[in-house]
């Protein structure tokens, strides 16, 4: 699966939005935009590379990394051999990597209850400071952005 993301108000999105799609209002800022996951089968915005979005929870937290080269090596050996440090109690987040800039790349997990969402958001932000921020003088890029289903 490959997926576009695409942001602004409810009524805007919600034309756009098919029956695989996923439209996500903002959990903790109600003047930001709206999130639009839009699942396409041969392409998009972004690959997937590991992991799929269980869209049956109604919580999603996004997190956005930009790397640089040595921190992508990193990254990806995480990734690809040791994927379950990025997993709490069983819920895995699906990872994307853009396809125009290799060294971006979005963690997408969905989450039951606030205190998963909020475990999680805490332990990707420990991997990404202790695992990725320390190999570097460089500096990460990321944020965070927690997301609830709209209706």
């Amino acid at each position: 699966m490959n997926i576009t993301l695409k942001l602004g108000t409810y009524n805007f999105l919600k034309n756009q939005l098919t029956s695989a799609d996923t439209l996500l209002k903002p959990l903790f800022d109600s003047k930001a935009d709206h999130l639009l996951i839009k699942e396409l089968a041969t392409s998009g915005e972004y690959r997937n590379i590991k992991g799929d979005i269980d869209s049956s929870k109604n919580l999603y937290l996004l997190v956005y990394i930009k790397l640089n080269n040595e921190q992508i090596s990193i990254f990806e050996d995480k990734v690809f051999y040791k994927f379950k440090e990025f997993v709490i109690e069983n819920d895995e987040p699906a990872i994307f990597q853009n396809r125009e800039d290799y060294r971006e790349y979005l963690l997408v997990n969905s989450f039951s209850k606030d205190a998963e969402l909020s475990d999680w958001k805490y332990l990707i932000m420990k991997k990404l400071k202790d695992g990725l921020q320390k190999s570097s003088q460089e500096p990460l890029g990321f944020f965070q952005k927690a997301y609830i289903k709209a209706n």
